[in-house]
């Protein structure tokens, strides 16, 4: 065997083993049985605000037109609730990384969702 293809194999595997821990963490993160909308809300309202417009308008945010509303996330289409706590659990730059329960990720997920069109 060539170390060029245990190398290839050993890469392989580390991206394997990253993709199952984000879909474990993102599965995890929102496995509560009941994810609490109005405390999504809340959590956004305080923690989202700064980068992201989190109501279904605009309330005079002034914030980048790069960065998506709620609105805009929640209408991807086949958005989940898992793919959207996997990008908080392990955000895209610029995002910031941000300290969050299971329980507090999966109700940011709900309430986002809950903005779909």
């Amino acid at each position: 065997m060539t170390m060029r293809g245990t190398h290839a194999r050993g890469r392989a595997a580390v991206h394997l083993a990253a993709s199952i821990a984000l879909a474990c963490l993102a599965g995890a993160a929102v496995a509560q049985i009941h994810p609490d909308v109005k405390t999504g809300k809340a959590i956004a309202e305080k923690l989202c605000v700064g980068c992201h417009i989190v109501g279904a308008e605009a309330a005079g945010a002034t914030v980048s037109s790069d960065v998506p509303s709620f609105e805009q996330i929640a209408n991807v289409p086949d958005q989940t609730a898992k793919s959207i706590a996997g990008a908080i659990v392990i955000p895209h730059p610029p995002m910031p990384q941000i300290q969050l329960t299971r329980e507090e990720i999966g109700d940011v997920a709900a309430y986002i969702l809950s903005l779909k069109k």
